[in-house]
């Protein structure tokens, strides 16, 4: 792999635990300390080639009968996976800093939630 994709890696979770720092996610906080363990496993594997890694951050269930889950992809940043229902197709979408935030501290607005469970229009052929 190359170095430079590699601390691309290392400076995102950085970069996503410095904006739950910023909005007050303490340091001892579960999401938190996901993401501070996949940059000690990156450091740790220096000059090894390792697959990029995708993190679940947290899953947040009960919301009539909706399921959110929150993921940080090592390249591209939080990803929120949204079921309807339990065994619903899931909805995935790239979430900005503001949203994984509102998911982490679970203050999901009843509009953030109809977002992240409707799936994008399709905008192929």
């Amino acid at each position: 792999m190359a170095c430079g994709v590699y601390w691309q890696q290392v400076r995102e979770l950085e970069r996503a635990m410095r904006t739950m720092h910023r909005f007050g996610i303490s340091e001892l906080a579960e999401p938190y300390q996901i993401l501070s363990r996949k940059r000690a496993e990156l450091m740790g594997r220096v000059g090894f080639k390792f697959p990029r890694s995708i993190s679940s951050i947290m899953k947040l269930v009960g919301l009539s009968p909706g399921v959110i889950q929150l993921w940080h992809d090592v390249e591209s940043g939080w990803m929120a996976e949204a079921r309807v229902k339990v065994g619903a197709p899931p909805v995935y979408k790239a979430v900005s800093d503001k949203v994984a935030i509102a998911i982490i501290n679970k203050e999901v607005s009843p509009e953030l939630e109809k977002w992240l469970m409707t799936p994008d229009e399709y905008l192929g052929e």
